[in-house]
């Protein structure tokens, strides 16, 4: 199945917090750029330490200053193929979230990073839907704060849970889409290549054997 929404409506936003994106990052971009799957000049935001924070403000742009339909959002320490971009943009079902699984930087592991936001799309219509999630006494799940001078939406909620746990703000975020009903479409025959140190490259097959063959010891 090929891509079908229009290059000219996805927004594809990369948080950068050194301002160093990795090649084989820069290398994706330009393949999707250069092969017109991809009409739109790609969204940067770096500088900020607090990544969650980062996301929020991409989101804020993205809704106000856009007219695009689609979010794309890729770290700048993952690399991707054409194959890859293509995999993201199938539609099995009219999906409007979908998110591919990473390798976590761990030495001399094979762990991967479930519902990260490393490499996703996401339609204009869930932040819509995430405003207006409200909890049972009317509280909208979703709140607002500053952040360098602007009113900002926490689409990414970071922080201790009420169960005691630590929340990223890629979890936070997949929380909140679960909780607004929307179902998210997990995508696991990518390759990406997750840069460090080294380079992990994901392989689903390659952590199936590596499974089995734990689950055999």
């Amino acid at each position: 199945m090929l891509q079908k929404a229009d290059p000219r409506t996805i927004c594809c936003a990369i948080p950068c917090k050194t301002s160093l994106l990795d090649v084989l990052c820069v290398r994706g971009l330009v393949n999707v750029i250069g092969t017109g799957r991809l009409a739109n000049q790609p969204m940067f935001n770096h500088g900020g330490s607090n990544v969650g924070a980062v996301r929020n403000l991409i989101a804020y742009n993205f809704l106000t200053k856009t007219d695009c339909e689609w979010l794309v959002m890729i770290d700048d320490d993952i690399g991707f193929t054409l194959e890859d971009w293509d995999l993201l943009w199938e539609d099995h079902n009219g999906e409007l979230a979908v998110c591919a699984e990473y390798l976590q930087k761990l030495d001399g592991e094979q762990r991967p990073a479930q519902y990260g936001l490393g490499f996703a799309r996401v339609h204009r219509s869930v932040f819509e839907r995430l405003v207006e999630l409200n909890a049972e006494d009317g509280t909208p799940w979703v709140r607002q704060g500053y952040f360098a001078g602007v009113l900002l939406w926490d689409f990414f909620p970071q922080g201790v849970t009420s169960a005691g746990e630590y929340r990223q703000e890629d979890h936070g975020f997949w929380t909140l889409v679960r909780l607004a009903e929307v179902s998210v479409r997990y995508e696991k025959r990518t390759h990406l290549a997750h840069s460090g140190r080294s380079t992990w490259r994901y392989d689903e097959a390659a952590l199936a054997a590596s499974y089995e063959a734990q689950g055999a010891q």
